[in-house]
């Protein structure tokens, strides 16, 4: 059995009109049908179906107690198609089979809810049960922060409008590099995104090479972005490894799935400095020294409420001679 979730704004494509599965929403009744060239020109999509020899047809609504409806479909290449008895099985099996499938449905969409705005493995926690206040979870990531530089200013030149679509292009940016390099977006900040790359295993490279692939992709994305997105937009990055804390805090009945601690906080005063130091990307010595790409370092900087002070990296540009973090100095 293949359970398929379609894409939002589906019911406007080429695809559905006509089809099969807006016959059964739109009328409440079973399709059952022989293919042949008088079904290709009501059900264009079928005549594909009949092209690699499927022979008869059948889709049924699934009617759920919220009066939602869905569908589920057969097919066979048999030269005669189904029997009688097959149909009448099909029937019998989706009268049975319609509260266990709305049950799934059900669970698959406040998953996907839930993944859409708190990430995937904060879903899967909470999916199983893990929403009590304190409930924290730690783990040793690779950490990113990006920042729209400017945020304050645009505001205040900009209508709602139009700094709502840039917010969303600004994500646009950084979050298809995260996803695609195994990362998991923890947070939305106003005009920031937190993402964690965890570790598995004993060996934190190839998570921060991952957070490093995601940063590049970005600031990629940026210079490759049409000239009215790169006139408002640009885009500072912070990347550091260590120790996340992530969980339920919050008061009442009103919680919040976040990621608290030092290393987070590490991770935000970090990314402050890319505007005085000038450059879009800096890293921690943590994560500097687990990354192939040569890297220099900045200096060493006062974060503020933190004693001690900060080794700084970035990427090294033309002319510049690396300098590596020493990797018992970075991971004590």
């Amino acid at each position: 059995m293949r359970i398929r979730t379609t894409r939002h704004g589906i019911e406007f494509t080429s695809d559905y009109q006509n089809s099969p599965i807006q016959y059964i929403i739109e009328t409440g009744q079973w399709l059952d049908t022989i293919l042949s060239e008088t079904t290709d020109r009501h059900f264009p999509i079928l005549a594909t179906l009949r092209a690699q020899g499927i022979t008869h047809y059948v889709m049924a609504p699934l009617i759920f107690s919220n009066r939602i409806v869905n569908a589920m479909s057969w097919a066979t290449d048999a030269p005669g198609g189904f029997t009688e008895a097959d149909v009448e099985l099909f029937r019998d099996f989706v009268t049975t089979f319609v509260p266990v499938l709305e049950a799934m449905a059900v669970r698959r969409i406040y998953g996907e809810l839930l993944a859409t705005y708190v990430g995937r493995d904060p879903s899967a926690r909470i999916m199983a049960g893990a929403v009590q206040r304190g409930d924290v979870r730690h783990l040793k990531a690779a950490m990113l922060l990006a920042d729209l530089r400017g945020f304050s200013r645009l505001t205040d030149e900009l209508p709602e409008e139009r700094i709502v679509e840039l917010l969303n292009a600004f994500f646009d940016l950084v979050v298809p590099g995260v996803i695609a390099s195994g990362g998991d977006i923890l947070k939305y900040v106003g005009d920031a995104v937190i993402a964690m790359f965890p570790i598995t295993g004993e060996d934190p490279t190839p998570a921060c090479g991952s957070a490093l692939t995601a940063a590049q992709t970005a600031l990629a994305a940026l210079q490759a972005a049409p000239k009215e997105i790169q006139q408002h937009i640009s885009i500072d990055i912070a990347l550091h490894y260590g120790d996340v804390a992530y969980g339920n805090i919050g008061s009442g009945n009103r919680l919040d799935f976040t990621a608290v601690g030092r290393d987070v906080n590490i991770l935000s005063r970090l990314e402050l400095l890319c505007k005085d130091v000038g450059r879009p990307l800096l890293m921690t010595d943590t994560l500097a020294v687990e990354v192939a790409e040569p890297v220099i370092e900045i200096g060493h900087f006062e974060l503020r409420g933190f004693r001690r002070h900060q080794a700084v990296y970035a990427l090294c540009q033309e002319g510049e001679q690396p300098c590596r973090p020493k990797a018992s100095l970075a991971r004590a």
